[in-house]
Order: C-alpha cells, then structure tokens, then sequence
C-alpha cells in the first residue's frame, strides 16, 4: 500500500538533523564498532523519549514512535533511520455475500495509542482499538519485537470484534530509510528463480516499488535481502503455512533510501483473531548465500524434502509435444510417438512431455481428457507408450490442474459449481487462444479446497499410470498467486484465500496416492515456488530465470548494465537439490540457451506445437512467417534462422552427453554457485558443483571473443577439464568464445 511507504523530503528539518546524526555515527562505528551503535540510539533518542532497543551480535534494533531503525554492528549491512511512517496497516471491508462493493478501509498505527510491555526478550506493542480520525473501530493488534538468534523476530495478532466486518488484509512490519546503495547492495527479490535489482527509476513520478506476490511463480520464496559483496539485510517471512502475501522493495520519494514490506492477504471476521506470521530482520556478515542458506534451513524444517525417483534426477529434459491442437488438427497422432522418440534421441532429450493427448485437443474441453479413437484410441496409447519405455525414455502426460472450460457439458453438470468465484460473484476467467481462425476459448478456475475437484485431478493421475505414462504434469499449478474465492460449497469459508495451503495438501494428497500405486511415478506442475517441493518431481520452467537468454545478455548481466535482471543463483542455491526444466517455446536451442542451461544446473526443453515444427524436426526445414500466418503465438522464428537445425541439435546432444558423462557433479550433485574457488578472467559465468569432496567448476566464454583465465580452489587437487567437443583439455588455456568447460578438483577432507 502507498500509504505505508510515504517518506519525509530531504529539506524536512527533522530529516536534516537525522541525517547528521547518521553521518557521525557512521564514522564512529568504522572506528569503534560498539561505541557507534550506543551513539546512533543516543543521536535517534534526542527527538523522541528512550526507544525500546533489543541488542544482539548482529546490532541494535529500536522501536519507537518513528518506527524501526536498525544499527548494524557491520558498516557492510545498511543501517535503517525510521522517520515516522506507517509501521502497519489493517484493510476492513464489509462481510457481505457478493458482490462485496467499495474498497477497503486502511487503518495504520498513525494516531494510535498503543501499550508498551517489557516482555522476557524484547518489546510487546498493544493496541485494544483502532481509530481512522473519524470512528472507533474494535479492532486490536499486538505485536512483538523478539531477539531470534542473530535475527530480530516480529509477531503478532489481529483481533476482529468489528460486526458486518471484515479483515481482508495486513500490512508489515514496514521498514521505512533503509540506507542500501543498489550499486554495491543491490536487492535480490523471489521472482521466478529470481531477480537482481541494480537500480530504480530516475523518473520522480514512477512508483518505485517491486513486489512478489507469493505463492506463484512471480514470488517464489518469502524472503529478499540487500546484499553487498560482504554483508547485506535480511528480510523474511517464515510462515509455515505459506499464505498469501506480497514481499515489496520500494525506494523512498526522495531516491535516497528505501524500504521492504510484507503485505499478507488474509480474511478474519468478527470474533476470530488472525496471527501474523513470524519475520525475520538480520543483519549479516558475507555474501548473500548467508541469507539464503538461513532461509533454507528454516524451510527444510517445515517442508518434507521430496525423494525423487532416481531415473528422474538422471534425466536431461523433454520434448514438450503438442499431439493435437485447439482447432483440432493433429500434428502426431499416437502412432507417431515412436518418431517422437527418434527426434528426442538426436538431441539427447530423455523424456517426451505429451500434451494435446485427449480427444479435446490443447486447452480445449478442459478437465475431461479421453483417449482420441481419431489418433488411435486407447490401446494404440498403450502401446506407444510402452515403447517409449522400451527405448529408454519416459513419457509425462498431460493435464491443466486449474482450468474448466466454459459452455461444456461439464461446465454446466458440476464445473461451474466448482469454480472460483470474485467479490462481485462472477467466476475468474482465463481465455486461450491461439489460431486467428478459430473463435477463443474462455475458463474458469477450478477451487483447489472442492472435494470434487481433487477427484476429478487425482482420476487423471490413476488414468495416466494405467496407461503406462511415467508421471502427470498439472499444468499452472506452480504459475498463479492466490485468490480470493467468495464461492459457498467449496468446504471453505466465505470468503477464502485459495491456491495457498490448499494448493500444497492438494498436490502433497496425489502424490502420496501415485507414490503407493508406484514409487517411479512423478507429478509435475509447471512454474514454481517453494511450497509444493514437498510433493513435485520435477517443475516445467515458466517463470524468470528459465526464459530464452544470448551471449549478449548474459555479459549485461555480469556488468550490472540494466535497472534489473534475471537472478537465477538465488533460487538454484537456497534450493540446490530442485529440478526444473527451461522453457523454450522453439522447436530448437542454439549454442547460448544450450550453454546457459547446463551451467546452472536446469534441465533442458524444446517444444513441438505446430505443423512447421514438426517439419523442422523431421525434415530440417526452417520455417518462414508465412508458415505461422494463423498462429498467434508463433515461435522465436529468427532464432531458428541462426543455426542450422543439424548444428543446433548435434551440439544439444554434445552438451548432454556431457552432462551425463559428469552426472555425479552435474545432474546429482549441489550446486554452489560461486562458492568453493577464486576466478582471475573477465566476462566470464563461472558456477561450482560438489559431489562428496570433488568439486567442478562450469566455466562459460558468453562472448565472441577467446578468453583467458586462472581458478584456485585452496587445498585441492587438480583432476581434469573437458568440454562437450572435447573429452580433455589443458585446464586454463584459452576457452573459445560461446563455450563451456568443466575443471574438476578433489578436495581434502576436512
């Protein structure tokens, strides 16, 4: 909310005399840490009556009437200077069936009179009721302020007794004049697999605000950070119910500091309280990988670590296939899934991901999908499907774990029945598609937390192992932010939060089903975020950090050239054991995307999904614009215009077989990022990976030109190095531009 981040201008007095304090202190701190710390709080406590200060290793956190400020005992950290805005906020709206009209009243700790309690560890804030300036509203807060370790931990409650009301939201706790410079503390946010933020917009009238709207695949964790070269700001909600919620970095109005706020959506109505989850602030020393490794193990600790089966931790990735399209044409029918097997197989390409497979085609007659008798029935299904097997690859099918068509038979039986319904009592609606001759089609979304829809999901899962595929793909379940359903019969209250802990124990109930029936059969779901690793195999990429990349692009992001850009470390470290493919819309990769995949660790994809493709893969014919002149969404043609689709697919296959012939590093060992050794080169992507105590180190030339280079890693023994064109190289001479090598050392033990 805007209002929480409304900040004072610099020429504010108040501001000004802040801001010199700030000044002194920070040199007092570089000389005598402890000394600067009790200085800032003396500096901080002349406008305002003693702070209630909790101090642990890391710093001194203070709350009083300006709000939260932060005295790291680090210079590395960035310090927090509150200066009097919102620390909270509260939305009320009325509790009417729908359509629920109006927007919701915000209610901030601005004018309130709160209780202060000394507690055994910190400071407890009490406020019995709320004022807007105009009426009482009776609604109480309580939150406290805790030392955590080396962190500092917010909790709280909101208590609803307000009749005809209800809380539909909470906002914090804000952090307000967070001093971070984004050019050596960038802020590092979920989105996808996630986002490195260098600096925000010079424009005075943009709204400089980022969120990640968590859980989806737009916010994939729930914490961020400010992070230096050598310590940073830790910021983090460690809900164990994974609720809904929005982590947000704004930089203030006057562009010299900025804040960090969680905005949880929640429904509390009259008589029932709503406890915040806990947040966590911390200062810390090192790298970001401090943060993540935090997170992680709070994480470990609440979602049971999925034991995947091993043939799918030892594969390289799929052909995504579109058998039969929207408008009914078919492009392989089941037939043609020997052929399949054959184009996989020339790119190295282990499984064979079959959507369109049912008698509606892709994203039509949604959740009813049969067997085609048009494409061969269901015995010719078995039977491709069996030798699928039989050739060493495996087979995923397809089913959409969200959308109900509308204007079916089944919308009108029991789909609509089903289906999420907005505050104005209309259901959400998702419209698909993708032939400018054919009419588009309109969905509604099923509610995860109806019985009959976890049925009908589970049905589908049943159905494709007794076809003999190898795991299902629920398609979007790891793609969209909770909603608000205010639809009666789901087994839910009205209103409800939906695709939040529903979406977990959904998925978590079919793949304990499918693991009884068999131990080797997955369940997929496309996008990602945290929540769901418990249950999920596999993830389809479809999120930031997993989207098509140059040479080009990757050099702008090592030299920090954009206002923002794709982070993919921060998800693949804070949870290196996750497997999720790329997402590549073409039926080919070139040399960049091929590169980019297996230096991080992610499993490679090329799709299928029109009549051109099918003859680029089995004819090697490139397609021009004209063959597309009826598709909407047509793929990266001027790509598969750069390389010749022979090249493309050899070199696909080199990199692999590569992968699989150091499948001990790179398909089943951690990735650990940069960690581990020292690079002396320049324009140069280097990741490690550690399997008992060896350790690799990708080292990617993303540029045009030969580059030279030197790693150490301290202790270790030198193995070997090789590439995918070449089985043993000379470990630093020099890479050739757009390639890759693996060195490998053997570490002692320790």
């Amino acid at each position: 909310m805007k209002i929480l981040f409304t900040s004072r201008r610099v020429g504010d007095p108040a501001y000004r005399s802040r801001d010199s304090a700030r000044r002194g202190a920070s040199l007092t701190r570089r000389l005598f840490p402890s000394l600067g710390i009790l200085l800032l709080l003396f500096f901080q406590g002349l406008e305002t009556r003693a702070a209630d200060a909790l101090q642990n290793a890391v710093g001194v956190l203070t709350v009083d009437e300006r709000g939260i400020s932060l005295a790291p005992a680090s210079t590395n950290c960035p310090a927090i200077v509150a200066r009097g805005e919102p620390v909270w906020a509260v939305l009320m709206q009325p509790d009417t069936p729908p359509p629920v009209a109006g927007t919701p009243v915000v209610l901030t700790d601005k004018n309130q009179k709160p209780k202060r309690e000394v507690t055994a560890d910190g400071v407890r804030l009490i406020y019995d009721q709320l004022t807007d300036g105009q009426r009482t509203w009776r609604v109480g807060v309580t939150l406290d302020f805790h030392r955590q370790g080396d962190a500092f931990e917010v909790t709280g409650e909101v208590r609803n007794a307000e009749p005809g009301w209800l809380m539909c939201g909470f906002t914090g706790p804000v952090l307000h004049g967070i001093r971070a410079d984004l050019a050596t503390q960038p802020a590092l946010l979920p989105d996808g697999l996630g986002r490195i933020i260098n600096r925000m917009s010079d424009d005075k009238k943009a709204v400089n605000e980022i969120g990640a709207e968590y859980p989806s695949r737009k916010g994939t964790m729930q914490w961020c950070a400010f992070a230096g070269e050598q310590g940073g700001l830790y910021y983090g909600c460690h809900d164990p119910l994974h609720g809904a919620k929005t982590i947000c970095v704004r930089r203030d109005a006057a562009g010299q500091t900025y804040g960090l706020a969680v905005k949880h959506e929640a429904f509390c109505a009259a008589g029932q309280r709503w406890a915040l989850p806990p947040t966590l602030i911390m200062p810390y020393a090192g790298s970001w990988h401090v943060a993540a490794r935090y997170y992680r193990a709070w994480s470990e600790g609440v979602v049971q670590p999925l034991a995947v089966p091993e043939w799918a931790r030892n594969a390289s990735g799929w052909l995504l296939c579109i058998l039969k399209q929207q408008n009914g044409e078919v492009h392989w029918d089941y037939s043609a899934l020997g052929k399949l097997c054959d184009v996989a197989e020339a790119r190295g390409l282990d499984m064979l991901g079959l959507f369109g497979w049912a008698h509606g085609g892709h994203d039509h007659l949604y959740p009813e999908y049969f067997p085609d008798p048009k494409m061969g029935g269901a015995e010719t299904l078995r039977r491709s499907l069996q030798e699928i097997r039989e050739r060493g690859k495996r087979s995923i099918l397809y089913a959409n774990g969200q959308l109900i068509e509308q204007g079916t038979e089944f919308w009108e039986r029991e789909g609509r029945a089903l289906a999420v319904l907005k505050r104005d009592g209309t259901p959400v609606q998702q419209t698909y598609h993708k032939y400018r001759t054919t009419a588009p089609f309109r969905f509604g979304l099923g509610c995860l937390a109806a019985p009959a829809w976890f049925d009908r999901m589970l049905a589908l899962a049943v159905q494709a192992h007794a076809l003999g595929a190898d795991g299902i793909l629920y398609d979007q379940l790891g793609v969209n932010e909770p909603l608000a359903c205010y639809a009666a019969g789901h087994g839910h209250p009205v209103p409800a939060l939906v695709y939040v802990e529903d979406r977990v124990r959904f998925l978590r109930r079919i793949e304990e089903h499918m693991r009884k029936l068999n131990p080797d059969f997955i369940v997929m779901t496309e996008g990602l975020h945290d929540s769901v690793l418990g249950s999920i195999s596999m993830f389809h990429g479809c999120m930031t950090g997993t989207f098509a990349v140059s040479g080009k692009e990757m050099l702008a992001r090592l030299h920090r050239q954009g206002n923002s850009a794709p982070f993919p470390e921060l998800f693949r470290y804070t949870f290196p054991a996750m497997l999720t493919t790329i997402r590549m819309p073409t039926p080919m990769l070139d040399r960049a995307m091929a590169n980019f995949t297996c230096v991080y660790g992610l499993r490679f994809e090329i799709e299928t999904r029109y009549a051109p493709d099918r003859r680029y893969l089995c004819e090697d014919r490139v397609p021009e614009a004209a063959d597309y002149a009826d598709v909407i969404n047509k793929p990266d043609l001027a790509l598969m215009h750069t390389t010749p689709p022979a090249v493309a697919a050899r070199y696909l296959k080199q990199v692999i077989e590569f992968q699989r012939a150091h499948a001990d590093l790179l398909w089943r060992g951690r990735f650990t990022d940069d960690e581990g050794f020292a690079l002396k080169g320049r324009n140069l992507v280097t990741k490690s990976f550690v399997a008992g105590n060896k350790l690799g180190v990708l080292v990617w030339n993303p540029g045009d030109q030969p580059a030279t280079f030197e790693l150490t890693v301290p202790g270790a023994t030198l193995l070997a190095a090789s590439e995918p064109e070449q089985d043993k190289v000379e470990a630093f001479s020099l890479l050739p531009p757009q390639s890759i090598r693996l060195i490998e050392w053997k570490r002692s033990k320790k």
